[in-house]
């Protein structure tokens, strides 16, 4: 099913505003906990971490009703969804909780590197980087036993799954790393412009954005060959695809850019 929405997060006023896709029109803002910094659509429902209040919002998404605040452990930032339970990685605890996304149970939780960032899953796994030790953690979805640990590149941020590659943001080395899910081999570094942040897959090529130079490029996904780089607003960061247009949140001056996918 595809939504004809976008939530976008805003954390400095504990919001979160409802925006209609094909079009920008802000449709309703809904309040959350304190310091909301990630989204996460599970196929039902609108979950937001919120950084300083330690909690996950659950809301229903055709009106932003609140369904529930769950308890998540310390700094929750980046969420992932497994068909099932929802991840999310606390940032200053160097771990990452699983919870039942139909009530908000903790289910576990699990060591990991030392400040989790960027979360992704691809299909049987969770990937998390480990934003001050380089390095990237592979978790056994079913019970978060720790397949591996890899390396990455400097201050890895966000994470993005093709289907068969895991994509890197290397915040402060300015480049992105693709590593082979079913080993964690490195299949090669590209570099991509100014302090890299988040990055997504549209089922073709790799869009990243620059949070340093205020644009979002688009990798080929075989080479990690620039295609394409657009403008963005000031320091972007979060990244969605809709489907058909790709969505950029731009922290520096409290915007969204909508653009088309034409690759």
């Amino acid at each position: 099913m595809r939504w004809d929405l976008r939530l976008v997060a805003s954390q400095f006023s504990n919001i979160v505003t409802k925006l209609r896709a094909r079009d920008g029109a802000e449709v309703g803002t809904y309040r959350v906990g304190t310091r909301p910094v990630a989204v996460l659509f599970d196929g039902s429902n609108i979950w937001v971490s919120n950084l300083v209040s330690g909690t996950v919002t659950k809301l229903r998404p055709r009106d932003g009703a609140l369904l529930g605040t769950f308890h998540t452990g310390t700094t929750p930032g980046d969420m992932a969804f497994d068909g099932t339970n929802l991840w999310v990685a606390n940032r200053d605890g160097d771990r990452v909780t699983k919870l039942r996304a139909a009530d908000g149970a903790i289910v576990g939780t699990y060591p990991v590197g030392a400040r989790p960032m960027g979360l992704a899953f691809d299909g049987a796994h969770i990937w998390v980087a480990n934003n001050m030790d380089g390095t990237i953690t592979k978790l056994r979805a079913s019970d978060g036993f720790a397949v591996g640990t890899f390396p990455a590149g400097e201050s890895p941020f966000g994470l993005a799954f093709d289907g068969t590659n895991i994509w890197i943001t290397n915040f402060f080395a300015d480049s992105v790393t693709k590593l082979r899910a079913r080993d964690g081999a490195k299949v090669g570094t590209f570099y991509v412009g100014s302090s890299p942040a988040r990055l997504i897959y549209d089922g073709t090529n790799i869009w990243v954005t620059n949070n340093g130079s205020d644009n979002v490029v688009v990798l080929r996904k075989k080479n990690g060959s620039i295609l394409r780089t657009y403008g963005a607003g000031k320091d972007p960061f979060g990244i969605a695809f809709d489907g058909v247009n790709i969505w950029v949140a731009n922290s520096g001056d409290n915007t969204v850019s909508s653009s088309i996918s034409l690759l």
